[in-house]
């Protein structure tokens, strides 16, 4: 009876950090903020579009699809992620999936090496996932509809590890994967896996201390972990002020910006984080919900 005594007295403690931290990891939402006034007018969620069958030329032969350079995949890559964060209106925000598909058609139409190729399938599963999980501002049953996108983008992570284990966006695409999936399926979950999604962002640092993205993902686990899980709101300040520092990406420098802000208002510093989101809005001004965050402060 002491054992069992000993036992559960340390694991209630954990079961109750647990339950009372919230979400591990949020996703918030980059829509128009009017719409959450407007709860049935949210975006409607439809399954992801049937392969169409092949094009035909006049003479009844299949059409030969061109084939995409990484540039070309690269550029509508970008603009899909700008249309993701910067959309003014539900129609927009719904033309950033029709983009991200069309990237994931470009993804088959690139010459691309293997590892090249299940990088990019995991990245666009990724940001298929938080188109689906922000339609519905993270939260709610239809947010589930997001989970398959994000286990399918770990799986292509873990592939992508397996075939090119020094290879630094392969960990960070890991670790980053996995706690979108803690965040959907829970506290037990976090309990199991939050230290293999940490270590991977951690791995993708030592192959490649410049990588700014992971960077990025390691301050936002730093922003919303609990303590328990090694949570450290100046930590997380650090990650970001790298990702920026680093980067050159417009996406990536606007979320840098925001996540200092959210974990600025965390610290109760308020005029760091209106500066941050100002920062943030400076780059994608159509992001209704860091113009939400800062309208907050005043």
């Amino acid at each position: 009876m002491t054992k069992i005594k000993k036992f559960y007295g340390p694991m209630a403690l954990v079961l109750l950090v647990l339950l009372t931290s919230g979400s591990l990891w949020a996703i918030q939402n980059h829509r128009n903020a009017a719409d959450r006034e407007k709860p049935n007018q949210s975006v409607v969620l439809q399954p992801p579009p049937k392969p169409q069958p092949s094009p035909r030329s006049e003479t009844g032969l299949p059409v030969v699809p061109v084939v995409a350079t990484v540039e070309q995949l690269r550029a509508l890559y970008a603009q899909a992620q700008e249309q993701l964060y910067n959309s003014p209106s539900s129609s927009a925000y719904t033309r950033a999936l029709e983009l991200l598909w069309r990237v994931r058609d470009l993804v088959d139409q690139a010459e691309l090496s293997e590892v090249e190729h299940l990088y990019w399938l995991g990245r666009i599963e990724f940001d298929l996932g938080s188109w689906y999980q922000g339609a519905v501002y993270g939260e709610g049953p239809e947010a589930q509809r997001a989970l398959p996108y994000y286990e399918r983008a770990y799986q292509l992570a873990q592939e992508l590890v397996q075939r090119a284990p020094e290879f630094s966006e392969g960990h960070r695409l890991l670790g980053e994967s996995l706690m979108r999936v803690i965040s959907l399926k829970g506290w037990f979950h976090a309990l199991v896996h939050a230290r293999t999604a940490k270590e991977a962002l951690e791995r993708a640092l030592v192959l490649d201390p410049q990588n700014a993205e992971a960077h990025l993902a390691l301050g936002v686990y730093y922003l919303y972990a609990p303590a328990l899980f090694g949570g450290d709101l100046h930590r997380a300040l650090s990650e970001f002020a790298q990702s920026e520092a680093l980067t050159s990406n417009e996406t990536v420098r606007f979320l840098s910006h925001r996540w200092s802000g959210v974990a600025y208002a965390k610290m109760g510093k308020t005029a760091e984080a209106r500066e941050a989101f100002q920062k943030a809005l400076a780059i994608y001004p159509n992001s209704a919900w860091d113009r939400n965050e800062l309208n907050k402060l005043r």
